[in-house]
């Protein structure tokens, strides 16, 4: 190799790393797989590639054990759905006794859309049918889907003591349980590919068992699974299990902060976010249901500053 090829490798390291170093780097608390994993590693992506803010992703346990760390500041973004949000900075549910409410709505994402499943051939209609029946119960890995199973029930007048209760570690787990047939229910999130791979293994197929959207039910669920609500969802070809109009539970997903996040550094990220729509669309399909439109939507809790601003600036709010 050559004088000048050496040379001309140091210059372009030192302008690689002058690079770096001038850009400003922050951090987002994600879990190690699953959707969040996804969602956030996407926006890492995005707003690194596209904005001069370098977004790293910051591993943890699950989403309760990171709500702490940047309620205090020691992170700058999370994410979550919104019930789980709502419950930290009420300290109610997951976090009952303990309220944090230094975090901030940076966005809102994607909408997921969760409803109980049966075996078609169970005899199971409505969800007071459940009944005496075998449902999961534990999720000791991941606690939030206590509330979600509790909600379905919840809507049907039962509760987790009116069924008997099979004890499960995680979602992927309770899956395969009801697939060898060891439990009468399961939760399934609308169009996502394993319901496929679960109408084929379950004798006779899958089907969603539609909630009651009265007023009471409504509430009754809503009670223990605040900010979900309840909407239809149409029978469609990528739609496994919903074999008719079904109510299931919906609920937004949202990027959040805290109150001491400079504010230059979240308004560059939700520009960024709002800006690049169509790329962190092209990174999943669980980006399919955002709309930059709806980042700016008012969830009953405060915006930041930063945030703010920017949405004031482009007339969303």
């Amino acid at each position: 190799m050559n004088k000048l090829s050496l040379a001309a490798i140091a210059a372009v390291s030192a302008f690689s790393v002058a690079g770096t170093a001038s850009a400003q780097i922050v951090g987002i608390a994600t879990t190690k797989g699953g959707a969040t994993a996804q969602v956030s590693n996407a926006i890492a992506k995005v707003v690194s590639l596209k904005s001069d803010i370098e977004v790293r992703t910051q591993i943890m346990g699950g989403t309760q054990q990171y709500i702490p760390v940047v309620n205090a500041g020691e992170i700058a973004f999370g994410l979550s759905n919104l019930p789980q949000y709502t419950m930290a900075v009420t300290g109610t549910g997951l976090s009952a006794g303990t309220k944090y409410d230094n975090l901030r709505i940076a966005a809102t994402m994607m909408v997921f859309r969760v409803g109980p499943i049966v075996a078609r051939n169970s005899g199971i209609n409505k969800l007071s049918d459940l009944r005496g029946k075998r449902g999961p119960a534990g999720f000791k890995a991941s606690p939030l889907f206590n509330y979600i199973f509790s909600a379905f029930l919840a809507n049907g007048g039962l509760s987790i003591d009116d069924v008997k209760k099979v004890p499960v570690i995680a979602l992927r787990q309770h899956w395969n349980i009801f697939k060898q047939g060891k439990i009468d229910v399961m939760i399934g999130a609308v169009g996502t590919g394993v319901l496929k791979e679960i109408n084929v293994a379950v004798k006779g197929g899958i089907k969603y068992v539609s909630m009651d959207p009265s007023d009471e039910a409504v509430k009754r669920s809503l009670a223990v699974f605040p900010g979900s609500y309840l909407q239809e969802v149409k029978p469609a070809k990528p739609l496994t299990g919903v074999l008719e109009p079904v109510n299931v539970l919906h609920f937004d997903y949202l990027l959040w902060t805290h109150k001491g996040a400079s504010n230059e550094t979240v308004y560059k990220v939700v520009k960024t976010m709002h800006e690049n729509e169509q790329d962190l669309k092209a990174s999943s399909p669980l980006w399919r249901s955002h709309s930059s439109k709806r980042m700016s939507k008012d969830q009953g809790f405060e915006i930041h500053p930063g945030a703010m601003k920017f949405y004031k600036e482009i007339g969303a709010r």
